[in-house]
């Protein structure tokens, strides 16, 4: 037979391993920074938005389309050939290699490099 004693530090047991599983927070995103370059045509750019950001289609094999949409912050390298360009001067349609960071806010720029 189990004492009064036993069950009250049974309950209470329970009760403090509830009570830790409700404050400890649980989530899946990952704390790793991981920095990507892909090469694609830019669909897209938003500099009235804050952050700006571009839109990249990139063509994966067996021609399937990857879209990336990356915020563009100010400290970003934006180079037409050798030059220094604005976010604002970059056209549709025109090849771009971007360099970024897949954090878990979302895709970072960091280099942007028009052909």
């Amino acid at each position: 037979m189990v004492s009064m004693r036993t069950k009250a530090c049974i309950v209470s047991l329970a009760l403090a391993c509830g009570l830790v599983s409700i404050t400890i927070p649980v989530t899946s995103r990952s704390a790793e920074t991981i920095q990507r370059t892909v090469q694609g045509t830019v669909v897209a750019t938003d500099v009235t938005v804050d952050p700006p950001t571009i839109v990249v289609q990139v063509l994966l094999p067996h021609n399937e389309a990857l879209v990336v949409g990356a915020r563009v912050p100010t400290d970003a390298r934006i180079l037409r050939g050798k030059q220094a360009v604005r976010l604002a001067d970059l056209k549709v349609g025109e090849k771009a290699d971007i360099t970024y960071l897949k954090t878990a806010d979302g895709l970072v720029t960091r280099s942007i490099h028009v052909q």
